[in-house]
């Protein structure tokens, strides 16, 4: 019997140590696996490998830990879990530390950094600001100490801000749009109607598309083969008119620009932008294009710039390519990144996100503001919760701003990451001001009611003409005149009274929301410049109106925005600074009615309300008459 025993264990031994011997060859080749993975920043994948690892005897290892803690930290909606593992790592750390082993049993110092960064993403931030203290005191680069004050800085900066944070609502893009998969990266057209934007499918990321109707965005509409992409298009931009689609091509090594146009209801395969050192052999990764679509900014980190990526525009030349890049500055442009810069409508504002500047945290979104001298504004950090202490890239202003789109993942989501909008908490639903904006953008310019009287250009009076005495003998009777005895008196005529020079003068009529002027309008404003050339010493008042839709005090500002441009342009005429004033009047002194007896909208009255209106002082009344239309009877605001 013992005989029998001590045979099988001879057998079995050499099997069992066989056996062992292939769990660590296997272990091995999930640790290769996952350190390739992990090089190529695909998380996801490194996670499953490394967790392997994990759950086979390497549960105290802090090298394993370190490496989950960073894969759980860049997977969105899993950035919570990271803290225990690398909280495990920070335990153990070394100087000495071997990359790419699996025989490393300490985590590197960079343990209490990146406990730092997760504690920073899931606002723990007492405790993220002693993880960047303990790295402090570990690091040995001034650019290690230099990176970790900056973090502790962007921690003080995130208390202030979520202290005091932004009155805001998201609105999810509802389940035509959104769904189990994330969705991201989404643009819309200058008039509401195009959407495009990025949707993960199991074995790619696929290039989607949808039209808005109101109240919902249709079915969307998978267009990677239309553009003819290998899945390695990602969404950058669109135009303001829905034809042109911005796009960048990734691979593992290079980033460039690409654009599809849109033509008979389908989009074009993606080509190369024109021009010369756009694309290089660095990385491009990010473009957004103008309103009138001549000045393209994107984003590259070829060689000159401030950092790593920087932000550079360029102006669309005479044979349809683009001309030489020009770097923002030093004013935009950090020692860190700057990416994913969006210029809006009325191209005064641009917002990027930056690594950079007063942040709280990652990437935070930034708006710079041109000048009347053409210089960018030192950037504003557009504040708590539109900035996050996670990082916070690709956020759309739409229509000036007025609507943000961004992805990100909320309570009641549909998925993973869902598309929102975001607006002022006290703002008009979304729905109808999308209505309403959607509605002023693609109608045709309203003509003033039959009641107004047309504008006619300024006529020029012959002053000199005017105010000539008329000779005797054209005003005497020759018959008369040959009988007149020579002694009689000489005839004393008076001089013709000077004729007032008379004006016809609109009020400068704007669309919904909106503070730029139209042709008409600076036809208007053309006469009030020649006014002021020909009275020397007259003066003028631009009075801003708005219409009784959305928030009263945001109405107020927007008045005033309208009478701003108007002054503007007289200005810009040669008028001096100081002979023009503004006023912004908000909702008071409707000129029309903004709703109709039963309640229902009046769009034709709200029209005659958003205006600018004129005060002309130290004009003599005898010299001009100035013809303001009337605004017709079933219009006309009863006060």
């Amino acid at each position: 019997m013992k005989t029998a025993l001590l045979l099988v264990f001879i057998f079995l031994a050499p099997f069992s140590l066989s056996a062992q011997e292939k769990d660590q060859a296997e272990l091995k080749e999930y640790f290769l696996d996952a350190e390739f993975f992990f090089a190529q920043e695909e998380y996801t994948d490194a996670l499953y490998d490394y967790l392997e690892i994990y759950n086979n005897g390497f549960k105290e290892n802090a090298n394993i830990n370190y490496r989950i803690g960073i894969c759980y930290l860049n997977i969105p909606g899993q950035k919570e879990r990271s803290i225990d593992y690398l909280l495990q790592a920070s335990q153990s750390t070394s100087a000495k530390y071997k990359v790419s082993s699996l025989k490393q049993i300490a985590a590197p110092v960079d343990a209490f950094l990146y406990l730092g960064n997760a504690y920073r993403v899931n606002n723990m931030l007492d405790k993220a600001i002693e993880s960047y203290n303990k790295y402090k005191e570990l690091a040995t680069s001034p650019g290690e100490i230099s990176y970790a004050t900056q973090q502790i800085t962007a921690c003080n900066t995130a208390i202030r801000f979520m202290n005091n944070a932004l009155d805001i609502r998201f609105i999810n893009l509802g389940d035509s749009v959104n769904g189990p998969s994330s969705n991201y990266k989404a643009v819309i057209s200058g008039d509401g109607r195009t959407l495009v934007y990025m949707n993960e499918l199991p074995f790619y990321d696929a290039v989607y598309f949808s039209t808005y109707s109101t109240p919902d965005w249709s079915a969307p509409v998978n267009i990677t083969p239309q553009i003819q992409s290998d899945g390695d298009q990602f969404v950058s931009s669109v135009s303001y008119d829905g034809t042109q689609l911005f796009l960048t091509r990734e691979d593992a090594f290079n980033s460039d620009i690409y654009v599809s146009k849109f033509s008979n209801g389908k989009w074009s395969r993606s080509e190369p932008v024109a021009g010369q050192d756009i694309n290089t052999k660095f990385w491009e990764s990010h473009a957004s294009i103008s309103r009138d679509g001549k000045t393209l900014y994107f984003t590259s980190n070829r060689k000159g710039g401030f950092g790593e990526m920087d932000i550079y525009r360029t102006q669309l030349q005479a044979g349809g390519q683009w001309g030489q890049p020009v770097n923002m500055g030093n004013g935009i442009n950090t020692a860190l990144n700057e990416d994913t810069p969006f210029i809006t409508d009325n191209d005064s504002l641009l917002f990027f996100s930056s690594q950079g500047h007063e942040n709280m945290g990652g990437y935070d979104v930034f708006v710079s503001r041109l000048g009347k001298t053409g210089q960018w504004s030192q950037p504003d950090n557009i504040k708590y919760p539109l900035n996050t202490t996670d990082d916070d890239l690709f956020l759309y202003p739409w229509h000036n701003a007025r609507v943000y789109y961004a992805s990100m993942i909320r309570t009641g989501g549909f998925g993973k990451e869902d598309i929102y909008a975001i607006q002022p908490a006290d703002d008009m639903p979304l729905p109808e001001l999308l209505a309403e904006l959607i509605r002023d953008a693609t109608e045709e310019p309203v003509p003033l009611p039959a009641e107004i009287k047309p504008v006619s250009p300024v006529e020029t009076i012959d002053e000199e003409a005017e105010t000539e005495p008329r000779d005797v003998a054209e005003t005497t009777e020759p018959a008369e005149q040959e009988t007149l005895p020579e002694t009689a008196p000489p005839v004393v005529t008076e001089p013709v009274p000077v004729l007032p020079k008379e004006i016809d003068l609109s009020a400068v009529y704007f669309g919904f929301d909106n503070f730029q002027l139209s042709e008409a309008g600076m036809t208007e404003l053309k006469k009030i410049g020649q006014l002021l050339k020909d009275f020397p010493g007259s003066h003028v008042r631009f009075i801003g109106h708005a219409d009784a839709k959305g928030p009263a005090e945001y109405n107020l500002k927007l008045s005033e925005r309208r009478a701003r441009t108007a002054l503007q342009y007289v200005a810009d005429l040669g008028i001096e600074a100081n002979r023009l004033s503004i006023q912004g009047m908000g909702e008071k002194n409707f000129a029309a009615i903004n709703s109709n007896p039963d309640g229902s909208d009046n769009p034709e009255g709200r029209r005659l309300n958003r205006r600018v209106e004129y005060e002309i002082i130290g004009v003599d009344n005898t010299l001009i008459i100035i013809n303001i239309p009337s605004v017709p009877e079933h219009l006309k605001f009863m006060q």
